[in-house]
């Protein structure tokens, strides 16, 4: 896979893909004052030996706040040297123009940032955070993921004027709407060249609009018959996302992909916070450490044998 130039090629079946942030609490508040554990010891001390092991390339999508933090900046442009790809993360509050938290210690980020930004702000907003990426970690990012999951056809569009490749924003079967952000219900399950006029539509000739998404694993509802009855919140259904997923579930939807798809890619996601004991809602102490890089280490095992 080569990354260098934020390339991955398409005989990689398995996308690590990690939002890479400061830490959190048990309400996604940003730490207060802003620390970031996972960046400047998860990252080398937990991850880059499992990324070594198994020969995976991760793709980093990195968060503004993490950009002013320079052992944060430092570790990630190790990472860059091992092969690792940077994607950008737009959490659109903490970039210019139209800051809306010039201080994000003890904050939850809330905003979608297609919606709550005119096109042109969000394009201004995408360009600054690029510039910051390219000046602090020395290479120019082709991957985007925004935050919250909130892109549409606009951003798209910005993307391909910035020069990206990539998009990995779409959480397939999932509605947003309630909480303000998208609806991506309809959107492929499968990676695919955005068409010129609608994100959720692959281009019926050539390469569309010129960027190619990288759906997040998601299927149906958890808890198989049982789960028409839960309420429609992200976390009841499916995803490549040791998380919140029990290692049965993970290998049980890699199975559904190969079934569906025969030769499928599939992308897991997850905040780099989650590695750490107490910088999450999900991982409160170092038994549920154990048991999330746990999960993830079996799940990569699973996917390299059955991809």
């Amino acid at each position: 896979m080569k990354t260098k130039a934020g390339r991955i090629e398409m005989n990689e079946k398995l996308l690590i893909t990690i939002d890479t942030e400061p830490d959190c609490d048990s309400h996604w508040n940003r730490s207060n004052p802003l620390t970031f554990s996972s960046i400047t010891e998860g990252i080398p001390k937990i991850l880059r030996p499992l990324w070594q092991k198994y020969n995976v390339n991760p793709i980093y999508f990195v968060s503004p706040e993490v950009l002013k933090n320079e052992e944060a900046c430092n570790n990630l442009r190790k990472e860059i040297d091992f092969g690792a790809i940077i994607g950008t993360h737009l959490h659109s509050e903490y970039v210019k123009p139209n800051i809306t938290i010039e201080d994000p210690a003890g904050r939850p980020s809330k905003e979608y940032p297609c919606y709550a930004h005119s096109s042109e702000i969000e394009f201004q907003k995408i360009k600054n955070l690029t510039k910051i990426i390219q000046k602090k970690l020395r290479i120019k990012p082709k991957w985007y993921r925004a935050a919250r999951y909130g892109a549409d056809i606009n951003t798209i569009m910005s993307l391909k004027e910035l020069g990206y490749k990539y998009d990995s924003s779409i959480t397939p079967k999932i509605n947003w709407e309630k909480q303000g952000g998208p609806n991506h219900i309809k959107a492929p399950e499968q990676p695919y060249w955005v068409s010129k006029n609608n994100y959720y539509m692959q281009s019926k000739s050539g390469k569309g609009i010129g960027i190619k998404e990288f759906p997040i694993t998601i299927s149906g509802k958890r808890f198989g018959f049982l789960g028409k009855f839960l309420p429609d919140d992200w976390y009841l259904y499916e995803w490549l996302r040791p998380t919140h997923m029990t290692l049965f579930e993970e290998k049980k939807l890699v199975d559904k992909f190969i079934e569906k798809y025969k030769n499928p890619t599939m992308v897991m996601m997850f905040h780099s916070m989650e590695v750490m004991p107490g910088k999450s809602p999900f991982v409160r102490n170092k038994f549920e450490q154990k048991l999330f890089l746990r999960r993830l280490e079996k799940t990569i095992e699973y996917c390299r044998m059955r991809l």
